[in-house]
């Protein structure tokens, strides 16, 4: 399925990029410091789910590729609302909510330590975790270079709530002290699965952050992400050292966009949601990080919109709801609707605005990963053309109701069997300021 969808994705939004980037010439330097591809110090893990009432689970894969053993600090971050505040039941809208009571979200985290042989991948589930120990923390792996036995060490909780929406950061450690390292040798993954009778699955890489060598100082916890005094990020030509991207680019299609596929015989109308995070987070005293992102939407035409929206801590939403109240109501006004912008794909610029400090660490950067949500339910009710009255044919598949006719409705995305894939998104360019995260240690 991945395959598939990767194929469309590329075809219907290259010409897309390759009008905006034809059109702009401006010369911008890569953000080296981060990679969804390569090894690094820190792994943010943006995306995880769990939902037992709709078979819902996430596949954590974590990889030390070093000939050494390594510690990581890893820390599950749930983005869970609830209503009336912590305690009540969990929500993602205020009209999930009885009477009276709003969603408040939520940014709660339970941390946890392992203790990694060398070139050791790590899998589990994030419903069960790995809480009677790793495997090999009886039995030695390879040995080192003294010839040492090795053992892996810790234990890993499952997700603090069912449902669970939310991220996973882990940080590379010297091995048994704590105090961050400034190697680069974890990889991670994570597949988002669904087993409700028809069998989907979503992967993307985690999102690594590359250390400095030799750049570490006190104090430990505070870890510098770019700016005057980078711990993390990598050198760029003048100015301060790059950390967090100052620009990321998403190729996407436009929310309803109904793409034939296996030869004509199917069309289906995608969806998709975008996942943020900041890249600065206190988990220390448990203050998340915030922005303010700025969109620019360029259709085929090479028309251009914009938008904005804030994120505070963590937002995990359809495209479509960025620029309307949330829920189908408004998605066909969206500037995300295919039926606004009158073209299948387009590309979507998005920036974080920076703050007002001077003290180079006010960056407000972001994360980022793309969901696309492949409909394959079917429009029930009799529909009409909201222009003229006319009976209006029905798409062949759907995801929500904003894709059925004006009177009809679609499956509950609960139920109906979708299919979903997932990409890491592209970024570049570089900001003067950093961003920081601080850690509990030990």
């Amino acid at each position: 399925m991945s395959s598939k969808m990767g194929f469309w994705r590329w075809a219907f939004a290259s010409a897309a990029v390759l009008m905006v980037c034809s059109a702009a010439s401006a010369r911008v330097i890569e953000s080296k410091g981060i990679t969804t591809d390569g090894t690094a110090a820190i792994v943010v893990y943006p995306d995880l789910e769990f939902d037992t009432a709709r078979s819902i689970d996430t596949k954590i894969q974590l990889t030390n590729t070093a000939d050494t053993q390594v510690s990581v600090k890893c820390f599950y971050i749930n983005a869970n609302g609830h209503c009336g505040g912590e305690g009540g039941p969990i929500c993602r809208l205020d009209s999930q909510c009885a009477p009276g009571l709003f969603c408040e979200p939520g940014w709660q985290v339970t941390n946890f330590r392992l203790n990694l042989t060398k070139r050791q991948p790590l899998s589990w589930n994030l419903s069960s975790g790995l809480t009677n120990g790793l495997p090999l923390s009886n039995k030695p792996g390879p040995p080192d270079g003294q010839g040492q036995p090795q053992f892996n060490d810790g234990s890993i909780p499952p997700a603090p709530e069912n449902p669970f929406s939310g991220e996973l950061r882990c940080i590379e450690l010297r091995y048994n002290e704590d105090v961050p390292s400034d190697r680069n040798d974890l990889k991670g993954e994570s597949t988002v699965l669904r087993e409700d009778g028809a069998m989907d699955a979503r992967k993307s890489n985690a999102i690594g952050i590359k250390a400095i060598e030799g750049a570490q100082r006190d104090p430990v916890e505070v870890l510098n992400i770019g700016g005057p005094e980078a711990e993390y990020g990598m050198e760029a030509d003048g100015g301060n050292p790059a950390g967090c991207p100052n620009i990321w680019t998403l190729n996407h299609f436009f929310d309803g966009a109904p793409v034939a596929h296996h030869g004509g015989m199917m069309t289906q109308n995608v969806r998709s949601v975008l996942t943020l995070t900041p890249c600065a987070a206190d988990i220390l005293t448990s203050k998340p990080g915030s922005a303010t992102i700025q969109f620019l939407i360029y259709n085929e035409f090479e028309q251009r919109f914009s938008t904005s929206t804030r994120i505070s801590c963590y937002e995990s939403t359809p495209l479509s709801d960025i620029d309307t109240r949330p829920g189908p109501d408004g998605d066909r006004f969206s500037i995300f609707s295919v039926g606004t912008q009158g073209t299948i794909s387009g590309m979507s610029r998005l920036r974080s605005v920076e703050g007002p400090e001077t003290d180079g660490y006010d960056a407000r950067g972001i994360l980022a990963v793309l969901q696309e949500n492949w409909g394959n339910g079917t429009c029930s009710g009799v529909g009409t053309s909201s222009a003229n009255g006319a009976p209006k044919p029905e798409p062949a598949r759907c995801a929500s109701d904003a894709d059925c006719a004006v009177g009809s409705t679609c499956d509950s995305v609960d139920t109906l069997p979708y299919f979903t894939t997932e990409a890491n998104v592209q970024f570049q360019g570089r900001r003067n300021q950093g961003d920081q995260m601080v850690i509990p240690l030990p």
